[in-house]
């Protein structure tokens, strides 16, 4: 991941709706040429993360979950101010139309100020009403009715009504322009024959002016997290007949309308007089300017040292800079519940990895604490769970502990699979881009020394080949033999475990490969019995309505994969950024990272000149 603003959330297939590829939604920091789908499975070292140092000497936590800059001086706000803000899509085209976005991070905090749908994503990652007043949910879990806010209404004034979101989701899934963002409504019934043009059915219905109705094809218990989704924005249906670039400049329900847009330059907003929430005391404009290149990171901290930015990602390349620099240091904040987690990962079907007493012996063998606080300068914190922290502050689910750094148990753990000492132990490698940082490559070098160490044994570090070329490399030979993937959650469940650990997936299958077929390894571990137990829970708990009985058959298959060393978590990051204190009211968190939720009525300018 390389930058807290550049947001991708992934998703990906799960059972019950394999007929239907989806993204695995993972709040991952994109790469260069990466769509959402893409980052579906983030390799963590591949990637330089914008991180917060929190080892000897580093600037101290400020222990917030969520980031909010709350109004700390006394005066008024200042008016008719006008902001600069860093925006990095990393070569991404950026693009106005929520309908014909990719699955990309920028997108993802750029839109709420323009577009708005029935739902939101807060900044922890919850969801929230936007232009819907209240909404109900029937009985069996299938049908969502929404009541629309009777003030909703377009930049332009026209006011926002049923049939308008019927029409924005139509065009949405239009099988000759479909959305790259469309699989986000795949859980709507006769989602599957409308987008490949069978029929003209489809789960949406406009009840009155002031109700619309979703219909969906099982019960996802995460629905709602899929509804606060940039792709079910409502657009008037007027300003899809203008012609012109900036023709949706108000047609838009957020706060903010588009009045300049140059694709590689910059995207100008100026206040929506006719925004629900209203405007801001302060702010009359943002320009939010687009920086590409590998110093992308560095133009946006000189800007804000020049005062020409308002905030700036901390890369980890930029950590000794800003800890160096005593006014940027004061202003350094850092998100401390997580949403994402790094793990290792090993395919069930490769040799020495078939055998699950080698993959705990790897779990064992992982020093997570040396590894966050010294080879990535306390920019993580070590995690032995998969689900990330932030799911527990919004559902009350309670991951269950895996298995801990305990080097005697890794040893004889590999001792009992064959290899005492390491004896016998087959060459492990691990691909990682040759485009990729060299002291990210080198992080990861001092991270496989330590694991060969504990075990010796030898894991070689390949650098040569390019992202391309090691996916290739994947699909020949069917999986991953060492990998270290970086997942993010988006949704308000735990149901990350579904996207990313479910047998038979398409990020399991050729990746890693648990699988019900797998053999009983001893009268200890049956990885294939085990793989089969966890599809039924997670299967059950993706349609669960009940939050208690939902939390407990996922802690019940996490700890089953926790067991099995599917993944292997090794830490969850800690995002961090700069940001002028004289902003205030801005609320951040681990969904959006740097940059605030919203720019809203909430977020003032007082004290500038102090």
């Amino acid at each position: 991941m390389t930058d807290a603003s550049t947001r991708s959330h992934a998703v990906r297939t799960t059972a019950g709706r394999d007929d239907v590829s989806r993204l695995v939604r993972t709040l991952a920091s994109g790469m260069p040429g990466t769509s959402r789908r893409d980052l579906v499975r983030v390799s963590a070292i591949a990637t330089a993360a914008a991180l917060m140092p929190r080892a000897a000497g580093a600037v101290p936590a400020l222990g917030w979950g969520a980031a909010t800059l709350a109004m700390a001086q006394d005066g008024e706000p200042e008016t008719d101010v006008e902001l600069s803000i860093p925006l990095l899509p990393f070569g991404q085209t950026v693009v106005l139309d929520p309908h014909r976005a990719p699955n990309w991070g920028p997108f993802w905090v750029m839109y709420p100020n323009v577009w708005g749908g029935l739902l939101r994503f807060d900044e922890m990652g919850g969801v929230v009403e936007d232009l819907a007043e209240s909404y109900t949910v029937s009985d069996d879990g299938l049908v969502y009715t929404f009541k629309i806010r009777p003030d909703a209404a377009y930049a332009n004034g026209t006011a926002v009504v049923a049939e308008h979101f019927v029409t924005s989701w139509r065009r949405a899934l239009d099988p000759a322009q479909l959305s790259p963002m469309s699989e986000f409504m795949s859980a709507v019934t006769g989602f599957d024959a409308y987008v490949t043009g069978d029929s003209e059915e489809i789960g949406f219905a406009a009840i009155d002016d002031a109700t619309v109705e979703i219909t969906l094809s099982e019960p996802y218990s995460y629905f709602t997290s899929e509804l606060a989704a940039f792709v079910w924005d409502v657009i008037d249906p007027a300003a899809l007949e203008a012609d012109g670039e900036l023709a949706l400049a108000d047609g838009g329900t957020g706060p903010w309308r588009v009045t300049e847009f140059a694709p590689d330059e910059r995207v100008v907003m100026e206040p929506n007089p006719n925004y629900y929430g209203g405007a801001s005391p302060s702010l009359t404009r943002l320009t939010w300017q687009i920086l590409n290149g590998p110093d992308a990171h560095q133009v946006a901290l000189q800007l804000y040292r020049d005062d020409e930015a308002i905030s700036a990602d901390v890369s980890i390349s930029l950590i000794d800079e800003v800890r160096a620099d005593e006014t940027l240091a004061a202003e350094l904040r850092v998100i401390e519940t997580p949403g994402s987690t790094r793990s290792l990962a090993m395919d069930f079907t490769k040799e020495p990895f078939n055998d699950v007493r080698v993959r705990r012996a790897f779990a064992r063998a992982v020093d997570r604490e040396r590894w966050a606080t010294e080879i990535q300068l306390g920019t993580f914190q070590p995690a032995t769970a998969f689900t990330p922290p932030v799911v527990e502050s919004l559902s009350g689910y309670q991951a269950p502990e895996g298995l801990a750094y305990d080097p005697d148990a890794a040893r004889q753990g590999l001792a009992d699979a064959g290899f005492p000492d390491g004896e016998g132990f087959p060459e492990i490698v691990f691909y990682q881009a040759a485009s990729d940082d060299p002291a990210e490559i080198e992080r990861t070098a001092q991270f496989l020394t330590t694991i060969q160490d504990v075990l010796g044994i030898t894991i070689r570090l390949d650098a040569t080949l390019e992202a391309d070329q090691i996916d290739q490399r994947r699909q020949d030979e069917g999986g991953l033999q060492l990998d270290m993937p970086w997942w993010w959650s988006v949704t308000e469940t735990p149901q990350l475990l579904s996207y990313a650990l479910r047998p038979g997936s398409q990020f399991m299958e050729g990746y890693y490969n648990w699988s019900t077929d797998l053999e009983a390894v001893s009268e200890d571990f049956d990885p294939g019995a085990d793989a089969a137990s966890f599809d039924e829970m997670v299967g059950q708990a993706d349609i669960e309505q009940d939050e208690a009985t939902r939390n407990d058959l996922y802690q019940q298959a996490e700890a089953l994969a926790l067991e099995n060393a599917v993944y292997v978590p090794i830490g969850n990051w800690l995002q961090a950024f700069v940001q002028k204190p004289w902003l205030q009211g801005t609320r951040q968190g681990p969904w959006t990272g740097r940059l605030p939720v919203l720019f809203d009525a909430d977020v003032v300018v007082i004290g500038r000149e102090a």
